[in-house]
Formats: structure tokens, sequence, C-alpha cells
């Protein structure tokens, strides 16, 4: 075995998730070799796998787009305001960051949002009718930065809501979306089992929708310039291991904060507008019931703060 693995010091098993009993095979190799690093890369499949043979001696790193972070490191802060509505539209997946050209960007969006999720989605959960998947996924995508209703996504769709529920939870475990719940402690006319859906990158949403169309056009730009900036927000905070919890906020008669950040004992509340817009009564109405600094509203013109 070390004849065949060579002498390097790192091992690098990528599409790890395709060998058979992966986890037994790596535990193996961690007990024969504990002094090599041993990367195993795959799809989201491969963390079921290893997880009970590797309990407590392994971790993990999920593999996001790239953050806006990462982005003004090599390129500098300018880069993000002059490319800011290019992200907005097209997402942050580096094959598609580094394209020059927005038609050969729309061919790899839409590659992505059929082969990657055709060949891996549906079959990591054994996925009876793609076509409900497909039509789920484009409800999500046309209601980003709106509350869902399973019910009411289920009527579209042509399926019950638990069906809807389900897919929604294997899209998760894919990392195509992620949740925010909403939060509610002491006010009666508060939402308190609502949630939202999110992308983890725009791109999607712009292949699912098939629209590229940028700001100005009629689009929903504020629900892209939210799924943008919450996106880019859980990146940061896992890559920089900040623990926080996140949240919407909303009351029965329609107010609403976009994003409330839990740590430290503490609440942070955010609004998200591409444009510069003035506090609402329901911001003013949280900032007063819960005791917190006045909600920080982020735009185009001072979102560098908030995500690096």
């Amino acid at each position: 075995m070390k004849s065949f693995l060579g002498a390097g010091e790192v091992i690098v098993l990528d599409e790890a998730q395709t060998v058979q009993n992966i986890g037994r095979a790596l535990k193996i190799l961690i007990d024969a070799y504990p002094e090599m690093n041993i990367i195993a890369t795959g799809c989201f499949d491969l963390a079921n796998k290893i997880t009970e043979p590797l309990t407590g001696r392994h971790y993990e790193y999920f593999l996001y787009p790239l953050s806006f972070n990462e982005i003004a490191e090599k390129n500098g802060n300018r880069a993000l305001f002059e490319n800011l509505e290019t992200r907005l539209i097209y997402g942050n997946y580096p094959e598609i960051v580094a394209t020059g050209s927005f038609a050969d960007a729309r061919e790899k969006l839409k590659t992505l949002t059929t082969s990657y999720l055709y060949r891996d989605v549906f079959k990591f959960g054994s996925i009876k009718n793609p076509d409900v998947l497909s039509n789920i996924l484009r409800a999500l995508a046309y209601q980003v930065g709106s509350e869902i209703s399973l019910n009411e996504i289920a009527s579209l769709v042509g399926v019950d809501k638990n069906t809807v529920a389900s897919y929604i939870r294997i899209l998760e475990q894919a990392f195509i979306v992620f949740r925010l719940p909403s939060f509610s402690r002491n006010m009666r006319n508060e939402i308190k089992k609502g949630k939202k859906i999110y992308f983890f990158d725009n791109g999607m949403i712009s292949a699912l929708t098939d629209n590229f169309a940028g700001p100005g056009t009629g689009r929903n730009v504020g629900g892209m310039w939210e799924n943008l900036m919450i996106s880019e927000r859980l990146k940061y905070n896992q890559n920089h291991r900040c623990y926080k919890t996140l949240y919407f906020w909303r009351l029965k008669s329609a107010g609403e904060i976009d994003l409330v950040e839990e740590y430290d004992g503490k609440l942070h509340p955010y609004e998200f507008k591409w444009n510069k817009g003035k506090l609402t009564a329901s911001a003013r109405n949280f900032q007063e019931n819960y005791g917190t600094q006045a909600v920080e509203i982020i735009d185009k013109h001072n979102f560098i703060d908030f995500v690096r």
C-alpha cells in the first residue's frame, strides 16, 4: 500500500463518495499512516458515508462558490464595486467569475443547473419525478427574498406539501439552497414558524428563471440583492468561524426585517436595499421591542464592510 500511495505527505482522493465503503477505507488509511494528511473531496453524499467510521477523527470543510472576501483579497475592493451588477446576476462560481463573456457564463450556468442537478441530486435523493424537483426549484428562484408557503408551491407544482418539504430538504443537503427561520420571542403578532429559502449562488437563480437581465429591467432586483448579501454573509461567517444564528423577522401585519444575527447574547438587525433607502416603521418597531442597535441598511454603496 505504501508503494502504491507513494512517499508524499498528502493524499487527495477526488470523487471519494464513489469508492465503496469509503468511510472504512479512510479509517484504515488514517490508522496505517497517521503522519499523512488525507483529503477526500466529493459531493454532498460524501459526508453521509464517512461520519460514523470517522467520528472525532476528521474535519469537514464546505467549498462554497467564491466569496466577495476572496475576490477582494486578490483584486481589491474596487473590483467588487466595478463588477457588482455582474456578480448580482451571474454569481460567484469560479468558472463564471473567470470568464470574460456573458454568453459563455450563461451557457455554463444553464449546464450547471441541468447536469449537476440531474446527475447528483436526483441520484442522491432517489428522486422519482425529476420534473417535480425542477419545478420546485424554479418556484423557489422566482420567490427568492419572500417567505415561502409549502401549500402555495405544492399547488403550483401539483404535489402535496409533504413532497415539497422533502424535496427542499434534499436541495439543502445538496448545498443548493439554505433556509432562514423566523425570529420570534415576545410579540403576539410575530410570524413564529415562517421560513425563507435562499440560494448559495445568484447565478443559479438567473439560470433557473432564464432571466439574466440587470437592475432597472423590472426583475426582482430586491430579492436578488437580498440573496447575494445573505449568502455572502453566510460564507464570511463560516469561513471565519463566526458562530452566529441567522433569522428573518416578520409581523403578521407585514412589517419585516431581512436579517437578524444573534451572537454573544445580542441581536443585530439588517435591511437590504439595492439603492439607498430609509428605515421603515417595522424596523423601528423591532429596535424598540428588542432593545437592539438601529437596523442597518446595506445597499450597493456601503456593502463592503458587511461582506468583508
